[in-house]
This record gives C-alpha cells, structure tokens and sequence, in this order.
C-alpha cells in the first residue's frame, strides 16, 4: 500500500484517536498530548516517503509516536506514565450515568495499577490495547522479536492483573 496514494485527511480521521490514547498513556498531560499527536501526523506528512510499507499504516504511526514522546520526555524530563488526573479523559461508553461512574472508577483504578508497571510494560500493553496493534508491529516498532513482544505482554497482562486485584506487592 503507498502511502502517497491515500487521503491523508482519512488517515487523521482514522488513526488521530488510538495515536491520541498511546501518547496519552505515555505522558502526564492531555493538552499536551494532544500537541503530540498533531505533531505526529505532521511529521508523517513530511516524512511520508520514508513509509514502511512491512508496517500498517497505524504501526508507522504509533513508531513515529514512540519517537515524539521520547523526545517529549527528554526534553521536559516528565513522569513516563498517565496521570491519574486524565482518566476522566479516556472514553468509557455507558448507557446511564450509573453505568459511567462505575466505567469511571475502573478506568482509574487501571491507570492506577498501570503506573506501578515499568515503562516498557507499559509501552507494550499501551500499544497492544490503545490502539489494537498486532505483536508483530509492536516488535517492529521496539526493535524486538515477535516472540519478546508476545511474551512481554503476556507477562506485563499477568502482572496489571494481579496488581489491579491488589495481589502485587511493589
């Protein structure tokens, strides 16, 4: 699939919010966040003849997310993980306001317990499940095996488990 021959307009539409929820995942500010993700589709605009066509198209864009927070967090030395402050900032579909308290408080707990992870845990469930990406982009994007990514997350999983039902001790 070439790149060029896309509507990049249709890729924004498509891709802005899972690129919105990793960067999100990532870093400690919404607004900031959203800074990020505009620059990302910026910097895949300017850099679209460098598309790796082994990558979808949502791969090359969380890679090109990867990058830009990295940079983000070296420049500004932040926290590498959400702020607890910005779950109220991810969706959470409820047919009542009931049912969104309820989806509002498991959101903050999950944050909550993805903290306590370490940033590559992090990194990869945030990959796998912000944004649906397969084990085999995820270890394009990291640089690892497709094995390593399969079994990071499995582990990683594992672990937000047992912190999420409060067996981990840290």
């Amino acid at each position: 699939m070439e790149l060029q021959n896309l509507d990049l307009e249709e890729i924004y539409h498509n891709h802005y919010k899972n690129v919105y929820r990793y960067i999100l995942f990532r870093i400690n500010n919404h607004h900031d966040a959203q800074d990020l993700a505009n620059d990302v589709f910026v910097k895949a605009i300017r850099n679209q003849k460098n598309f790796n066509p082994t990558l979808s198209i949502e791969g090359w864009l969380i890679t090109i997310a990867k990058n830009t927070v990295v940079d983000y967090l070296r420049k500004h030395m932040r926290l590498k993980f959400i702020s607890l402050d910005n779950a109220k900032n991810i969706d959470c579909p409820a047919n009542n306001p009931e049912e969104a308290a309820i989806a509002s408080e498991e959101i903050t707990q999950l944050l909550y317990a993805m903290n306590k992870l370490k940033p590559k845990e992090r990194q990869i469930l945030s990959m796998k499940f912000t944004t649906g990406l397969k084990h085999k982009e995820i270890a394009n994007i990291l640089n690892i095996t497709e094995t390593n990514a399969r079994v990071s997350a499995h582990m990683a999983l594992n672990k937000l488990k047992k912190i999420y039902e409060g067996e981990w001790l840290i």
